[in-house]
């Protein structure tokens, strides 16, 4: 990427390429946003003015009559998928765009790509654009590609290291792909090797649902454009992954044909009703399990060894947090009401002869869960997760381990989720997942002097994007020198499991750990998930998903 001085500070000039003024529900959030930025402003629109004249229905179904089987998939998914906020919903942008000039452009089209005339290029170099970013046209070649100091964006919805073509999202239901990626890339002449300058997973959330999962797909990546220009309107230039050597060595995907979608379609079915018939008659618990080390040499760490807590079948316990109190250890931990469609704060006693009974000690109107328990100045604090207030709450014990009571409020008007905290040398540390959108959830990072804060963002904020690896899931903690992070892995399913990552750089302006093992749950035939980890002295204490009879 060409690197500029960002001189006078002005906002950067964004020109936005379309074939209609009436755009998805995604794309209208991604204008919005650049328009509500202080970085950045659209100046001018590029509208394609190429029509093509339209089939008749026998004509098209005709042209189509491979594709005839992926047709009527689409439809009917369209019409039963449980997409509640539909990121393709169609919506005008004229209101977004108020006073932006519209520029038309009739380009010159050869097969499945788009050049731009000189006189329109000339017209576009006039208004001095800082970046494009497409979502119209075709495949654009010459200099259409170069009407921008820092070139066009796009969008790639779809993890180009491994899957390349289309249709976007379709491959990866059908295929059984836990995870979908998207990039963003600055084009180039090779369709499929533009620089890429962002790219993140997520889960595949719908694994019969093309529909579903391209909608939290789509929604999730709509803040790369802004957050990529907020980059660039700082630093001058935005990072990317152009100098790795990654070699592409899958198929090109293409619209399936009816032959080829057939036993997919089969097989998806098959697998529908197979799910149905088995949670007719079980359901899924989370549960605890725990166990006391030996000797200090112990690692405590085979999970088949553990005992294990087992709520009524009411309720679940999740998210368990272990502390020592006056020579006991005591485990704070959601415990969700099925009926409520809520949780608390729950406590137990907890030794090498059993647990006692669980105590609510902290209720709100809201939902609590993952309970991040702080021993610091002598106080006890427990930091819960409230993202349905959208808060992130630090309470005080006022008589350990029953009666808490609210500290202060460290972020108001964010989503966060399980905000984990550390001390290392002498600075403070937040992990913490939070979601910009109702689809996103990505680590991010802060720093204090204090666990009260004030709180400062990270330079590289959010440091992860990856449904695998980025979620915290228990407290750090030092093995044989080494700081170590638990992250959720929710991709085969909400907290399917855990990567634990070596923190080898953490300062206020870079991040990096290394993922050196996982934690599956494979120890027992009737685990579905585990996604939370933690250790207090002796103690080591886990949740487990299991699969039990109703």
């Amino acid at each position: 990427m060409t690197e500029a001085p960002n001189d006078s500070k002005r906002p950067l000039r964004i020109g936005l390429l379309v074939d209609s003024l009436t755009q998805p529900r995604w794309v209208s959030k991604i204008i919005n946003d650049i328009q509500s930025s202080d970085f950045a402003e659209i100046c001018l629109v590029v509208k394609n003015e190429a029509t093509s004249e339209p089939l008749g229905r026998f004509q098209s179904y005709w042209k189509n009559r491979k594709y005839l089987l992926y047709a009527l998939y689409n439809r009917i998914d369209d019409r039963i998928s449980l997409a509640e906020d539909d990121a393709f919903a169609d919506g005008d942008i004229k209101e977004l765009l108020a006073d932006v000039p519209v520029l038309g452009v009739m380009p010159v089209m050869k097969k499945f790509s788009d050049w731009f005339p000189d006189d329109a290029v000339e017209k576009i170099r006039s208004y001095d654009l800082d970046v494009a970013i497409s979502h119209g046209f075709r495949i654009l070649r010459g200099e259409a590609l170069r009407i921008a100091k820092h070139g066009v964006w796009s969008y790639h919805h779809g993890d180009n290291l491994v899957n390349r073509g289309g249709p976007a999202g379709f491959w990866e239901v059908m295929d059984e792909s836990p995870i979908s990626g998207a990039v963003l890339q600055v084009l180039s002449e090779d369709l499929d090797n533009g620089e890429v300058i962002t790219r993140g997973w997520s889960r595949t959330i719908d694994r019969f649902s093309v529909k579903g999962s391209r909608n939290n797909l789509y929604w999730r990546s709509s803040s790369f454009v802004v957050r990529k220009l907020k980059e660039l309107y700082a630093k001058g230039k935005v990072t990317s992954d152009s100098d790795a050597f990654r070699p592409y060595y899958n198929r090109l995907h293409k619209m399936p044909t009816n032959a080829e979608l057939l036993p997919k379609l089969w097989k998806l079915t098959w697998s529908y009703a197979a799910q149905k018939a088995r949670y007719s008659f079980f359901f899924d618990q989370w549960q605890l399990a725990y166990r006391f080390r030996n000797s200090p040499d112990d690692p405590n760490n085979s999970f088949y060894r553990f005992n294990y807590l087992v709520p009524p079948k009411d309720k679940f316990w999740a998210d368990p947090f272990a502390v020592t109190f006056e020579g006991k250890y005591f485990v704070f931990f959601e415990e969700y009401i099925y009926k409520d469609d809520k949780a608390h704060i729950s406590v137990m006693e907890l030794s090498k002869s059993g647990a006692s009974e669980p105590t609510p000690v902290l209720k709100r109107d809201y939902h609590l869960s993952y309970p991040f328990m702080l021993h610091w100045n002598d106080r006890y604090f427990m930091i819960p997760e409230t993202a349905g207030n959208k808060t992130i709450e630090v309470y005080a014990a006022e008589r350990f381990p029953h009666e808490w009571k609210l500290e202060t409020v460290l972020f108001e008007g964010i989503a966060a989720r399980d905000a984990t905290l550390f001390e290392v040398e002498g600075v403070w540390w937040m992990f913490v997942a939070i979601a910009d959108t109702e689809f996103s959830d990505e680590l991010h990072l802060y720093y204090s002097e204090s666990p009260l804060g004030p709180w400062k963002p990270h330079a590289q904020n959010p440091v992860k994007s990856d449904v695998r690896n980025s979620r915290p899931a228990g407290r750090p903690f030092y093995w044989k020198g080494n700081l170590y992070r638990p992250a959720q892995d929710s991709s085969k399913c909400y907290g399917y499991g855990m990567r634990i990552n070596k923190i080898v750089r953490l300062t206020p302006t870079e991040f990096r750990e290394d993922e050196v093992s996982q934690i599956l749950p494979q120890w027992r035939k009737d685990l579905r998930g585990t996604h939370t980890l933690n250790i207090c002295d002796d103690l080591t204490i886990i949740d487990c998903l299991v699969h039990r009879i109703k």
